[in-house]
């Protein structure tokens, strides 16, 4: 009897096979799998340090440029902070249904229901079909949106369309009556819908605007005394004149100004974008303002100081209230 003769395939599959033993044999001769594994751990450590030493030098180097900031503009910092804070903390409440008063509550229990009304869960989520920057503006805005609005069935009432939020839309009470017992075409959601992303809009940049006015003031009024008394005594020095007073008080304010409203609309803009986080961006606001505010008493310490040294305020004061250098020692 013949012996077995592999074919060709099979012979360069027992030689490839072969080959493979040789080199796995060859790595477990020269190389230890502890060491090996060893290595691979002390090289992922070493990338985690890195890493993390990255961060931290990328942590650094921002705290860096935002101190460097409220430094440089204290008063704009402090203001922005504060005002958005405000502002910030104003939204959160706004948007909430659990905060609106129970006859408003009453009113969206009751929004396009024929008879009885929704629980207050359900009505909760038909206030929440009110784009959230106008909600943002409080219970008159509200008021003032749903005045000339009707929340209207998608699928109609007669249809057996039902109320809950997800059937219903805010839109102009005249469409929806003129349409009757009829279901919203999908151009007529897609109109309403337009509507409502318009009146939303429109509320955003009013809140922005708004702040970012109210930043610029508050920054550029406070900017203005502290300026006017550092200039001031500066001049009394003889260092600048007159005219160079009014130059850096006026240049001083303004640039607390702008980066005020600058500083504020920014914010407030992140704040309209995505206000579910309103209340987070309050809570980051307040250190921040803690810190302008901070850095405003020591400029105005600085100040104190300097006059001070030039007019003998602590002296004077001692004298007016009769107060000798024995008896400060004494105490």
């Amino acid at each position: 009897m013949l012996g077995f003769v592999p074919q060709p395939n099979l012979q360069r599959y027992i030689i490839i096979l072969s080959f493979v033993i040789i080199k796995i044999t060859e790595m477990e001769i020269h190389i230890n799998p502890i060491d090996f594994l060893g290595a691979k751990v002390t090289e992922a450590v070493a990338n985690t340090q890195n890493l993390t030493n990255q961060a931290i030098s990328q942590i650094q180097e921002n705290v860096t440029q935002v101190t460097g900031i409220v430094k440089e503009m204290p008063c704009s910092v402090a203001s922005s902070a504060t005002i958005m804070a405000q502002e910030a903390f104003q939204v959160a409440h706004n948007i909430c249904f659990d905060n609106l008063s129970l006859q408003m509550q009453l009113k969206f229990a009751r929004s396009g229901v024929r008879h009885g009304m929704r629980n207050f869960q359900e009505a909760a989520k038909v206030f929440e079909t009110i784009p959230a920057q106008i909600r943002a503006q409080g219970p008159e805005a509200i008021r003032k949106f749903c005045s000339d609005k009707d929340w209207s069935h998608i699928k109609a009432y007669v249809n057996e369309g039902g109320s809950e939020a997800s059937n219903g839309i805010f839109e102009q009470f005249w469409i929806n009556r003129a349409r009757g017992g009829a279901d919203m075409t999908p151009k007529e959601l897609a109109a309403a819908k337009k509507v409502l992303a318009d009146a939303a809009f429109k509320a955003a940049v009013s809140e922005v605007v708004g702040a970012a006015i109210q930043g610029a003031v508050v920054a550029a009024a406070v900017e203005l005394v502290f300026s006017l008394l550092e200039n001031s005594l500066l001049c009394v020095e003889g260092k600048i004149t007159q005219q160079e007073l009014v130059q850096r008080v006026t240049v001083a304010t303004a640039t607390a100004g702008i980066a005020g409203a600058v500083m504020t609309g920014v914010l407030m803009a992140i704040c309209m974008m995505f206000p579910s986080i309103a209340f987070l961006l309050g809570v980051a606001a307040v250190p921040l303002a803690l810190v302008g505010i901070g850095s405003m008493s020591v400029r105005g310490w600085e100040i104190f100081c300097h006059a001070d040294k030039l007019f003998g305020i602590t002296a004077q004061t001692q004298n007016l209230l009769g107060f000798s250098e024995a008896t400060v020692s004494a105490l």
